[in-house]
């Protein structure tokens, strides 16, 4: 096993203290340029690197950020990740990710394996919404959530411009040329509620319901509403999950009911693949026959046959978002807690026209 190069073989090679050697590497302290360079060269040449532990256990910080995902089946998540990963590392921090998809108390259920981690603080990306006094929101490190359900302002929140977006797409697509716009991707407990039918009775549930695909369809009823469009029932298809299988399920049974569409506004990007797959089979064609726009602009909406319209709601910014709340609580910000949400933009492509 090769010997480790210690601070104390640096400061011995280049001829000045460890403190000296110790205040280079934390860019601290008044020294020539001369020295610093001659010490840099050293760390290089000798190959000497960081102890962090021996470093977290002097500072009590680990420069670690942990961040909970429910998988990675919604390619959105991969990319919230990435971006998550990079900005953090610019800022001097390493991610740990871990995910919950497949624990029945979800996200509640990793709580207890973050403590094995030993991050300054953590991300939670939630896809259900949380117990107002629940695990979640009651832990001794600094705690963001992302995903908008509330946070009971005991959190800092990050959420997208959801039900903003949603809107703007049913709008893009009625301005186009569109006149019946379907929904797919309907929360199947929202759809399935007694009389929800009911205008009144909508309203409620729709104030009451969070979550991303609740939002959407808020927004695709706004836009009704604005162009003096009633809500059709028949145009709107609830999505047990929010996988291209659903997807391809939901325009089916659309199709198979021959109800007159020409423009869909699906919740995310991987229901609109799924419709998209099952207009091909019909020899359907996008856009002439239909027009679609999905949501999140993931890394393939660029890539799938046609292209795929859809409104990016800058996962970067979601991320930056996310990680400076995190920054800020970490260094001790005591502000109360904030809700941020993200901009928001268009990506015209080929399914529009």
């Amino acid at each position: 096993m090769v010997k480790s190069v210690t601070i104390a073989d640096v400061a011995a090679e280049a001829g000045v203290s460890t403190k000296t050697v110790s205040n280079v590497i934390n860019r601290t302290g008044r020294m020539s340029d001369e020295t610093r360079k001659r010490v840099e060269e050293v760390i290089n040449r000798l190959g000497y690197r960081i102890n962090k532990s021996a470093q977290a256990l002097r500072s009590g910080a680990t420069k670690l950020l942990g961040l909970a995902v429910p998988g990675f089946a919604n390619p959105f998540f991969g990319l919230f990740c990435d971006e998550v990963s990079s900005y953090a590392r610019g800022k001097g921090y390493g991610v740990v990710i871990s995910t919950y998809g497949n624990m029945d108390e979800g996200l509640d259920g990793l709580i207890d394996e973050t403590y094995h981690v030993n991050a300054d603080g953590w991300i939670f990306l939630t896809d259900r919404p949380l117990k107002k006094r629940g695990a979640v929101l009651r832990q001794s490190y600094p705690v963001v959530l992302t995903g908008d359900f509330p946070a009971f302002a005991q959190a800092d929140s990050v959420s997208m411009p959801d039900a903003d977006g949603a809107e703007y797409a049913t709008t893009w697509l009625l301005d186009h040329g569109c006149r019946r716009v379907a929904f797919l991707g309907t929360p199947p407990d929202l759809f399935g509620k007694a009389g929800v039918r009911d205008s009144a009775k909508l309203e409620e549930l729709l104030v009451k319901h969070e979550g991303n695909m609740s939002l959407r369809f808020r927004g695709y009823i706004r836009a009704l509403r604005e162009k003096g469009i009633d809500l059709d029932w028949d145009l709107v298809v609830p999505c047990d999950f929010m996988d291209r299988e659903s997807g391809e399920e939901a325009m089916t049974a659309l199709l198979d009911r021959g109800i007159k569409v020409d423009g869909v506004f699906c919740a995310n990007d991987i229901i609109a693949f799924g419709a998209l797959s099952v207009l091909k089979l019909r020899h359907m064609s996008v856009p002439d026959d239909m027009q679609m726009i999905g949501f999140d602009n993931t890394r393939d909406s660029g890539h799938c046959t046609p292209s795929l319209t859809t409104i990016d709601p800058f996962a970067w910014q979601y991320a930056q978002m996310a990680v400076d709340c995190l920054l800020r609580r970490i260094d001790g910000d005591k502000e109360k807690p904030g809700l941020y949400t993200t901009g928001f933009r268009l990506v015209e492509r080929d399914s529009t026209r």
